[in-house]
């Protein structure tokens, strides 16, 4: 008996030994990783434009068309979900870390309390400072430019600026980085989103102020537009205001990208109306689509009608892409529509914009080349009357 207990406190010893050789193992190799990406992640950076003093520190810029709350020193209470005809102006300081990248944020429930993305300070700006601030930026830039950046519905304030944040940070192009924050968080439901869309409908005209601001007074010479979901919503009828502003909708288009991801806007108004004032205004405007977003086709169960976001291709049926791709034009390169369907790995299929490198990769390719470089991943198919549609792959 004494023999059996000796040998079973000898193998719990030896086991003891073994797991904390593999602790101590696997610490060391994982802390050795995060050391090495967080090296890489100072020493390969674009960015630069809106990195302040500190390494991990990066300035961001708003404008806003909310209701102010009752508490500017708490990001919860500085604005309401309420839309108002007036323009709020700020900036935002963060400290990222550099480790942070794609896969990093598993849930997006959880951004709020994510630490990879911190928050040292937000503040309010006079208009006239905040043109000088951003302009500084753009001067700065290489690119001459700026990247405006709308969320979707039922995006609260602080969440849109952790987002743009993060899109920034993973983006990493050497332009300032400014979020048009519109109050879509109106609630959950069918009533909610509902009043999201009057609402996005009618922040056009705030977004419109904000654009011809940005060219006539910031003087970026290249504006670029992304915007994901509902926030298309918002900038199509941004576009459709300025479609009527002759000295806006002159010769010269102003805004030379505009962006349009998984867009929740009226397919048939999209096509009739939208299309034709967004061409008149941007050089170019990109939508991307994916036919296993479920997120809009519940939106086509509410509306009743099919969304701009949702395509009808599958990796198997490219016949089906033909059929989308009535959206572009032959011999022209003004409008490209690209499907996203075989990379959209998302959770719910919506949220590719943020999550999906391989969009990340072609967005960077079409904003800082005057004409799209061929891309491995990308492939063409090509309509018998000479229509080019575009199909994100994994690549090979």
């Amino acid at each position: 008996m004494a023999r059996l207990l000796r040998g079973r406190w000898l193998f719990a010893l030896l086991a003891l030994v073994l797991l904390v050789a593999l602790l101590s193992y696997r610490a060391y190799f994982s802390s050795t990783n995060a050391a090495i990406r967080h090296a890489e992640g100072f020493l390969f950076r674009r960015m630069s434009v809106a990195q302040l003093a500190e390494q991990s520190g990066y300035r961001f810029f708003y404008a806003s068309n909310r209701v102010p709350g009752t508490d500017e020193t708490d990001l919860a209470e500085r604005f309401t979900p309420q839309r108002q005809n007036q323009l709020s102006f700020g900036s935002f300081d963060t400290t990222i870390q550099p480790s942070l990248g794609l896969g990093m944020l598993v849930n997006p429930t959880e951004w709020l309390q994510n630490e990879e993305i911190r928050f040292d300070k937000v503040q309010s700006l006079a208009q006239q400072d905040f043109v000088k601030q951003l302009r500084e930026q753009v001067e700065d830039s290489p690119h001459h430019a700026i990247l405006i950046v709308l969320h979707g519905f039922r995006e609260g304030y602080e969440s849109a600026l952790r987002k743009t944040a993060f899109l920034g940070h993973v983006l990493d192009i050497n332009a300032p980085v400014m979020l048009f924050d519109w109050p879509g968080d109106q609630g959950s439901g069918l009533g909610p989103y509902r009043r999201a869309r009057d609402v996005a409908i009618a922040s056009g005209a705030e977004l419109a102020k904000t654009l011809q601001l940005v060219v006539d007074e910031v003087q970026a010479e290249q504006v670029w537009v992304l915007a994901n979901s509902m926030g298309a919503e918002v900038v199509v009828n941004a576009f459709s205001l300025l479609y009527q502003d002759r000295d806006f909708a002159d010769a010269d288009r102003e805004i030379q990208h505009v962006v349009l991801t998984a867009p929740d806007v009226d397919h048939q108004q999209f096509d009739q109306q939208f299309k034709r004032e967004l061409s008149a205004l941007t050089e170019h405007l990109t939508v991307y689509v994916s036919s296993n977003d479920r997120a809009l086709l519940v939106s086509r169960l509410v509306n009743r009608g099919r969304r701009r976001g949702e395509s009808t291709l599958s990796p198997d049926q490219l016949d089906e892409a033909i059929r989308v791709s009535h959206l572009t034009e032959p011999g022209s390169d003004l409008v490209t529509l690209v499907d996203v369907t075989p990379v959209n790995r998302t959770r719910n299929f919506h949220n590719f914009s943020l999550e999906t490198p391989e969009f990340f990769n072609n967005l960077f390719l079409r904003l800082t080349n005057p004409e799209m470089p061929n891309s491995r991943p990308i492939y063409h198919v090509q309509t018998a009357d000479g229509t080019v549609y575009s199909v994100l792959t994994r690549g090979r």
